[in-house]
């Protein structure tokens, strides 16, 4: 089991973090290419599409279709997988064409504070966006299956292509069609992202067919179990998405500088956490209900996320300044703002990289109520209070300091309620 964990860990970790180098190199493009007006216009248009992606697909699927795997037949998976594939095309399918021709009406909603030329502009690229993330809601649910395989290499490999396409289209095309490159790098990475992950579930001998909700005992109970790990899920892309439309009331490039501090400071959140938390999922789901295997299982993740974690989150602390001058050369008030983000978000990193193992504790158990009241209590009063001092107490110079507390407590709050919650379940079991 270890073994299976490590190997799994390792091979995610060091995809995450070639994804994370990517992006480090296309947000220093985007930073350096663009002024603050249009840089700002890029973090916004692609806040609209990610949020309905993973809210409803991208940290959804594998949650809820890899614990109906246990027990079936080689042929019921197959039933499984092919239902679930043409659901997400039918359902996902008509909210892209949805958000299309309809960003326009969604636009005043996720960046409220810009002018409307600037809105227009963000419509325009949130457009292109709708498209990739409609290709990579069905490249998740390929991803999902070879998860269930323990099929990593694939699962690996498909987020560097996304990423790289999106960089190098930049870099290279970034005269010939400003801003709206980064859209068309983004629909073809996420082409080849499906065909990544498509291409080996066909490769590893697997079959899709023509079914519809079959076998009727994996999809028993599914919408509302669902609908509470969507909820699960609202708590954390609002919480994102109020935080970038606080942002856009804010003084020019504030919206940047929250992005590229967030970002950063939550660099190893999917190079380790989620990258041992994926790794670790399915070990959970086989042993469900079994508290003690899965208190093993746990204390095996926390050990590797903490070991890494801590260490790297001081040094980024006492470093911030020159980490992100090397990393963006940004200076004067663009730095000043980017610097107090990444500070706080930083300090917290170890506690936010252990909450994607902590709420998979509870999925895999069919738990879907105690990680949903932890996640809203946790970002509500974050959001809350970044509200507060952002927009009413700090004065305008200093208004980012309350989103980058707002982030310090999300991580440390989410922490404290998801720990106390599994500790009263191993006390109600004894472990």
């Amino acid at each position: 089991m270890k073994k299976l964990l490590l190997r799994g860990g390792v091979i995610l970790g060091i995809s995450a973090l070639a994804s994370k180098l990517l992006g480090l190199w296309r947000d220093r493009l985007v930073v350096s290419v663009f002024p603050p007006e249009s840089a700002d216009l890029v973090y916004a248009a692609f806040r609209i599409p990610d949020f309905f992606f993973y809210l409803l697909v991208g940290a959804t699927v594998s949650v809820i279709f890899l614990p109906r795997l246990v027990g079936l037949t080689q042929q019921e998976k197959i039933e499984y997988m092919s239902s679930f594939l043409w659901g997400v095309l039918i359902f996902f399918g008509g909210l892209s064409v949805f958000g299309f021709f309809g960003v326009t009406y969604l636009v005043p909603y996720f960046a409220s504070g810009f002018e409307i030329e600037l809105q227009q502009r963000v419509a325009s690229l949130a457009q292109l966006l709708f498209g990739s993330v409609f290709l990579l809601s069905l490249s998740s649910v390929f991803a999902a299956s070879l998860q269930a395989q323990q099929r990593f290499l694939s699962i690996a490999l498909a987020p560097l292509f996304y990423m790289g396409a999106i960089t190098l289209s930049l870099f290279i095309y970034q005269d010939a069609f400003g801003v709206k490159i980064v859209g068309y790098g983004a629909i073809i990475g996420a082409l080849v992202h499906l065909l990544i992950t498509a291409g080996t579930y066909f490769a590893s001998g697997q079959k899709l067919m023509f079914v519809w909700q079959k076998p009727l005992g994996a999809w028993r109970n599914f919408w509302p179990d669902f609908g509470r790990r969507v909820f699960n899920n609202m708590g954390f892309q609002i919480n994102q998405t109020v935080d970038i439309i606080i942002a856009s009331f804010l003084v020019l490039g504030t919206v940047t500088s929250f992005t590229l501090g967030t970002n950063l400071g939550h660099f190893l959140l999917s190079i380790v956490g989620l990258s041992v938390a994926n790794s670790a999922f399915p070990k959970l789901s086989n042993a469900k209900h079994d508290y003690p295997a899965q208190r093993v299982i746990l204390k095996h993740a926390f050990k590797w996320i903490l070991a890494i974690c801590v260490p790297a989150s001081i040094v980024c602390a006492v470093f911030s300044a020159t980490i992100l001058q090397i990393l963006f050369n940004l200076e004067g008030e663009r730095l000043m703002m980017t610097q107090t983000v990444f500070f706080w978000t930083v300090i917290s990193l170890p506690l936010a990289c252990t909450l994607p193992v902590l709420a998979r504790v509870f999925l895999a158990n069919d738990d879907t109520t105690s990680p949903l009241y932890a996640t809203f209590t946790s970002l509500f009063v974050a959001t809350s209070t970044a509200a507060y001092l952002s927009l009413v107490y700090l004065p305008a110079d200093q208004a980012i300091l309350g989103l980058a507390i707002g982030n310090f407590i999300a991580n440390s709050l989410g922490f404290i309620l998801f720990m106390g919650l599994i500790w009263l379940k191993y006390e109600r079991h004894h472990v």
